[in-house]
């Protein structure tokens, strides 16, 4: 019973890892993602300077970098809240791991 316990705790904890690097990932495209969107709106910015009639184009993007931006953000706060139950998951487990009565 024992090394089942520690099988599945080991299979739960290597989850939990993945679940830690998959969320640790997608805040780093989400960065990068608003990075490139940043640089896109400057460069649409520097091309109306030049060529005024560019200005719908650049409208349009900058709403739309407005909603990806909304996107982006709330798909961070998910993240947090779900990255925060896993740390506290981790957390439970380590102490009752810790606390068990050993087996034998």
């Amino acid at each position: 019973m024992a090394s089942w316990r520690r099988r599945h705790e080991a299979k739960a904890e290597a989850a939990r890892a993945r679940l830690i690097s998959d969320l640790r990932g997608r805040a780093a495209v989400r960065e990068a993602e608003s990075l490139v969107g940043s640089a896109w709106i400057d460069g649409l910015d520097r091309a109306e300077q030049a060529d005024p009639t560019v200005r719908h184009l650049l409208e349009r993007e900058r709403d739309a970098f407005v909603r990806a931006t909304r996107r982006r953000t709330a798909e961070a706060e998910r993240d947090q809240h779900r990255l925060a139950a896993v740390v506290e998951e981790r957390a439970r487990s380590a102490w009752s791991a810790w606390s068990a009565p050993p087996s034998g």
